[in-house]
């Protein structure tokens, strides 16, 4: 009887569910990324983690966090900020990508260039002598700005840049403030709804295959090499499980639905309407590719944004990715 007991124990013990006992403390602004879809969908539940997130004001506050270890991983975007912070010595590592900017994207380009429709501006040539409004200088926006101004032909000097948050950025342009205006959904969608504003360029059209953003690990999360995997192992399955919702309206129904859990929009029905981006499918960082990581950099130490260049292979991490993806 004792041994009959005992075996039931046993299977009772199989057939419960994996508690998830460890908890990965993930931080990024409040706005919707794969990891809050993950943990509606109970992939990190799988893999026995608890997710606590932790939401910020500003993209400036995340690297500083994640350096100090306030959070175990949290998306970033590129540009000059994270490039000074990793030349001063912050401690983080980049793992893998976050957002891609990638042409014919499944869930749309989220990022545009906008211009009023009575402006006269048809081309990025006839940027010249306009105002366009950017988030700051240096950040990956003011970058694809910058890089179709070239691409157009344009001096850089020619151009007014005004510096602006993204809500701002619909009256200023509605109202004539700005001639044209860098956007991210839901902004270019609330702008296009009202029926003054075209869009100028799609930013896939501008710098194709760029990451955008990035999903980076404190050193106390790297030290974590099983949980680091398996967190890892998580977001992928979510970010494929995105990438293949996006591609029926049923999908995106319970993606938004998430997305809503998570990230609470005033109107639950935006999420249905706006551009969702992801990441690629492989979730590798460009690095050395097109617009890649490094020409990122230079392209910002030539323009005075970084003083320092870091050693970017220092702050990069590969082999977590491929024991997920395996």
């Amino acid at each position: 009887m004792k041994r009959l007991i005992a075996t039931l124990a046993v299977a009772a013990g199989l057939a419960a569910p994996a508690l998830a006992e460890d908890v990965v403390k993930f931080g990024s602004l409040r706005v919707p990324v794969q990891v809050y879809a993950g943990m509606g969908k109970g992939f990190f539940e799988v893999e026995g983690i608890t997710v606590e997130p932790t939401f910020f004001k500003s993209g400036s506050e995340i690297a500083p966090a994640v350096a100090t270890g306030q959070v175990d991983a949290a998306i970033t975007t590129s540009g000059a900020a994270l490039f000074n912070a990793l030349a001063r010595g912050a401690e983080f590592t980049i793992v893998a990508e976050a957002l891609n900017i990638e042409p014919g994207a499944p869930g749309g380009d989220p990022t545009a260039i906008m211009v009023r429709s009575d402006s006269g501006i048809e081309s990025g040539a006839d940027l010249a002598g306009k105002k366009i409004a950017v988030t700051a200088p240096g950040q990956i926006l003011d970058m694809i700005v910058n890089e179709y101004i070239v691409q157009s032909g344009v001096n850089l000097e020619d151009v007014t840049k005004v510096g602006m948050a993204p809500p701002d950025m619909v009256p200023a342009l509605t109202n004539g403030s700005v001639d044209a205006a860098i956007m991210i959904d839901p902004f270019q969608s609330i702008a296009l709804g009202g029926g003054t504003v075209t869009r100028l360029v799609r930013a896939s059209e501008v710098m194709p295959g760029t990451s955008q953003a990035f999903m980076v690990y404190s050193n106390g999360m790297m030290a974590r090499e099983d949980v680091a995997v398996r967190f890892l192992r998580a977001y992928k399955a979510t970010n494929d499980w995105i990438r293949e919702a996006l591609a029926t309206p049923e999908g995106r129904t319970e993606l938004a639905g998430y997305y809503q859990q998570y990230v609470p929009a005033k109107d639950a029905s935006v999420y249905e309407k706006i551009a969702m981006g992801t990441a690629s499918e492989s979730l590798a960082v460009n690095v050395d590719g097109d617009y890649g990581l490094r020409w990122q950099m230079q392209t910002l130490i030539d323009a005075g944004l970084v003083p320092q260049a870091p050693d970017l292979d220092a702050h990069l991490n590969t082999a977590l990715l491929d024991q997920a993806s395996n």
